[in-house]
């Protein structure tokens, strides 16, 4: 059980949760008419700013002393590698724009940004879940995407909501998080996520 539920935080790890919205956009919504090659370039941007270049930063950390694991477990350790994801997460919101990705797709990663502004805040106080935080952001970001085109991507909402349940019982098999800490994680990145969706509907309404 153990080895299966480092398996699940590993596989869902933060880093990657930015990756696998942009490949459910790509394959959920209008966006899967790209064609594979530009399909390609976007994932890989996405990967490279959201995981690679901040997972670089977080392993420099490590061996330079000031952080203990890839996981962060000591809160104290945070402040600096969410600082370190907030700007890699902006950066990828430059890259998409650049790449002509919709305005909604954009607001949904800057929902993120205000959800890991805002659990870096709380941290300062109170350790919460980044695990849950993540894939509550997927989980809102695809509930969002359906309410604005009119969607029903029902398997999705079962993969991530499985994996939801899956990841929060690895976090707090693990002692990484109290099932609070998971609970909060969870609603923080679903509600900046789902939120951001909708107010872009209604700034693209009203512009």
């Amino acid at each position: 059980m153990k080895l299966f539920s480092n398996i699940v935080s590993i596989l869902f790890h933060p880093l990657l949760m930015v990756t696998y919205g942009i490949v459910l956009a790509l394959t959920c919504t209008f966006l899967s008419v790209y064609p594979l090659p530009m399909k390609l370039w976007i994932i890989g941007g996405t990967f490279v700013s959201t995981a690679l270049m901040p997972g670089a930063f977080i392993y420099m950390l490590i061996r330079n002393g000031a952080a203990g694991d890839m996981e962060l477990s000591d809160r104290k350790e945070r402040a600096l590698p969410y600082l370190i994801f907030i700007a890699s997460i902006v950066a990828c919101v430059f890259f998409l724009y650049k790449m002509l990705m919709p305005f909604w797709l954009l607001a949904m990663l800057i929902g993120v940004c205000v959800a890991l502004l805002v659990a870096l805040c709380v941290n300062f106080a109170w350790k919460i879940s980044a695990h849950a935080i993540g894939v509550g952001g997927l989980l809102g970001g695809i509930m969002g995407v359906a309410r604005l085109h009119m969607i029903n991507p029902y398997w999705a909402f079962i993969v991530v909501l499985v994996i939801a349940g899956l990841l929060g019982t690895s976090r707090i098999f693990l002692k990484r998080h109290t099932p609070m800490q998971v609970y909060a994680g969870f609603c923080l990145g679903f509600i900046c996520t789902f939120v951001s969706s909708l107010m872009s509907y209604y700034y693209l309404l009203f512009i």
